[in-house]
This record gives structure tokens, sequence and C-alpha cells, in this order.
């Protein structure tokens, strides 16, 4: 997989495979027919056509449709400022005007109008839309040389939680921008630590992230470890909600188990619970920890036939855009168009699916995983340590037929989250 992946990633070889097809069918024109004769025929098939029906069907799920609206939504947004980008950068300001005439030239109905991108991505505020198009594709507003040393989470650039460092890496603070300063501190550890089950004492003090967690509790390790030296009365543990997150927690937790266990027994070691998804409706904002929650939400407030007819205005809003123009081209006037065309107002409804925390802005992360008042925290504890040293023997260990063996003995028991 990886092979064929590396050579058709290779434009030589994607041109040299195009010449060779298109070569072929000059050569054997009658192939080129029998093949649209097979698809005539298949689909004139109506056991086929009837499979097909009742295949797609199934197919548009409420979450389906979520997400085939947001992906819409980010292609309507991206191309826009793209467009206008190049407008911008020609004339100097967001001109609407030359807009249109590049929608109407390129004849592509992912350019939407002007008005729409304002309503529905920047709330109607001009000068946000302005202000996204002057600085498409992360363009340098300013440079600001930094006398002392500072640590760049702890940098706050007003109205924005993105700054980029020397070399053009660009940093994401939302949790140190939206915690509590007197009482929270934040240690943000670069990707995946070692795995201690498998390593040394001093291979483990030598790897960075872990040499400034120990740092960060003050309670040292191994003969040098005192619980009473401990800074902070609870440690939580905040990962992204996907199976690289819960990876980075189960080493987190090796590592205290068999080198801190006293914070486990003591209780001060907890797992934050971001939110899985955020539903908009209207002006009210909901988040929910689960699919079950969420599905729950929908079923009680009737949302899936909402959602059916908001895709549904969507597409006439897309429809009437195009009808527009062609009314404007015909003479005929613009606003008798709308009028006949234009659907009833619904309550709009959008869910998001956060795939990671760096999604969130520091308010969406401060009231949903950082306030005291309102998150949702897992306390971890040993039931039977017996049972618990067994297990991350099994799991995080070189004892690999164990653990295959518990992989298949369990695997009923797993669930998939895609």
């Amino acid at each position: 997989n990886e092979n064929q992946r590396a050579y058709w990633e290779s434009s030589e070889n994607r041109k040299r495979q195009s010449e060779k097809v298109a070569t072929y069918f000059q050569k054997h024109p009658e192939r080129k027919e029998w093949l649209q004769e097979i698809a005539e025929k298949e689909w004139s098939n109506s056991d086929l056509l009837a499979w097909r029906s009742e295949k797609t069907k199934t197919q548009w799920t409420p979450e389906f449709r979520a997400q085939r609206k947001e992906t819409y939504n980010q292609t309507y947004l991206r191309k826009a400022l793209r467009v206008l980008h190049e407008v911008w950068i020609e004339s100097g300001s967001v001109s609407e005007s030359r807009y249109d005439a590049i929608r109407k030239e390129r004849r592509d109905r992912s350019l939407i109008k002007l008005d729409t991108i304002a309503s529905r991505f920047f709330e109607n505020d001009r000068k946000k839309l302005e202000e996204a198009v002057a600085n498409y594709n992360h363009r340098i507003k300013t440079i600001v040389s930094l006398s002392t040393k500072v640590d760049v989470y702890d940098i706050e650039v007003p109205k924005t939680h993105n700054f980029a460092l020397a070399s053009g890496v660009f940093v994401h603070n939302s949790s140190k921008q939206g915690r509590d300063r007197r009482t929270q501190a934040v240690l943000p550890l670069k990707g995946k630590i070692l795995n201690v089950e498998r390593a040394r004492l001093d291979k483990i003090l030598g790897f960075a992230e872990i040499k400034a967690l120990v740092i960060a509790m003050g309670t040292g390790i191994a003969e040098s470890f005192d619980v009473s030296k401990l800074r902070y009365h609870k440690i939580i543990i905040a990962t992204d909600a996907d199976v690289d997150g819960a990876h980075i927690r189960t080493l987190l937790l090796t590592l205290f188990y068999r080198y801190f266990k006293a914070l486990l027994e003591g209780g001060y070691i907890y797992i934050a619970q971001p939110p899985l998804y955020k539903i908009k409706r209207g002006k009210e904002i909901h988040y929910f920890y689960s699919e079950q929650e969420k599905n729950a939400y929908l079923k009680k407030e009737g949302i899936e036939l909402k959602e059916a007819e908001e895709e549904s205005r969507d597409e006439n809003r897309e429809a009437s855009e195009e009808e527009e123009g062609e009314a404007k081209q015909d003479g005929e006037s613009a606003d008798t168009k709308k009028l006949k065309s234009q659907p009833a107002k619904k309550l709009t409804v959008s869910i998001q699916r956060y795939k990671g925390l760096g999604e969130m802005n520091p308010e969406e992360l401060w009231e949903t995983t950082m306030d005291p008042a309102r998150r949702i925290l897992k306390q971890v504890s040993i039931g039977d340590a017996q049972e618990a040293d067994k297990v991350f023997d099994i799991l995080m260990g070189e004892d690999v037929p164990s653990r295959k063996s518990f992989i298949q003995s369990n695997a009923t028991k797993a669930t998939l989250d895609i």
C-alpha cells in the first residue's frame, strides 16, 4: 500500500498512465463503445436502481448531513476567501463588483455571493470579512522583537490565539489563554512521552518532557520522591478525544503508576473530559460529551427533520443565487425572482464534532473543560493494586503474547469511534 501510494504521488507516473490509457482507447475505439454499452445496460436494470436508492437512504443519517454541510461550508469559505484575496491584492480593497464579475466569468456554483459569505461565516460583520481576506493564508500582520526571554505559551496576542515563531511555526495557546492564572498552571507536552514500562530510569530522566513534568510537580522521582512537596492539589491530564489522545493518556498513567503511585492513591490525578460535540441552534449553544448524549438531544428536540430542512434551504439558496444571476441577464427583476424561490425561514442548526482541544478557542475551552464550576473531571484511583500492576505489565510491557491474548479476549467489548 505504501509503495503504490508513493508511486501515484508522482505527477510523472500519473501523466504516463494517463497517456497510456488515452493511447489505448485511440487505438481501440470499439472498447470504449463496449464499456459504454455495459454501463447503459447496468443502469437500466430496475433492481440495481432500487438497490442504489435504498443504499443512498441509509447513508443520509443526521451525522452524515451535518458532516456534508460542514464540508460544503468549508469549501465555500475557502474558495471565496481565495478569490477575494486575489481581488484585494489587485485593487487593495474587497470589491464586490469585481468579485461578482469573477463569479460570472468562472461559472463556479461553489463561489457564493458576498452577502451570503458575510452572513454565514462572519455574522454580517464586513470588517471581520475584510480582515480575513487581507490576512488570508496567514499573512504577516506585524513583527515584534522580544527583549526578554518569555515562555511562548504565555504570549497573548489581542483578538487571536495564533501566532508564529521566527521559524514560521504557528503555536496554538488556547489553554494558556483560557485558564485562570491565579489557580491554574498549564504544562504543554509535545506529543507522546516515553513508555516508561520498557525503559530504565536513566533513560526516563533523559526524556525532556518527563523531566519537565517532574520539575513542574516538585515531588522528585524514585528515591527522592516526596509527596508532601507536590505543588498542586489536582494534576489533570487533558488530551484529545481520539486514539492518539487516548495513547498519550495511557503513557502518562503508566508513568504515574510506576513512579508516582502515591499521587494515584492520594486522589491527585484526574482526567479532563472535553466535549465531543457542539450544537448551535439559533442563539442557543449546547455541548455534549458522548454520542449517546448528542443523539438523545436530537431525538428529544426533533432536530433530525429541521436538519434536513436546513440542508434543503442551503441548496435552495445556492440555486436561487444562480437564478438571480440568470434573471439579471434576462432582464427580469432579481427581487421578483427571489420572491418566487425564497423558502420560509427555518431555525439554523449546526453540529460541530471536535477532533481535539486545539479546535476550541480559549472561551470554549474555559467553559467546557477548565472552569471548575462547569467542567467534568474523572478522578483516577486504584481499586486493586495487584490487578492494576498485572494490566500495566500486559498492555505496556514487552510480553507480546500476553498482550495479544488480552486484546483477542476483550475485542468484543471495544467500541470504535470513527
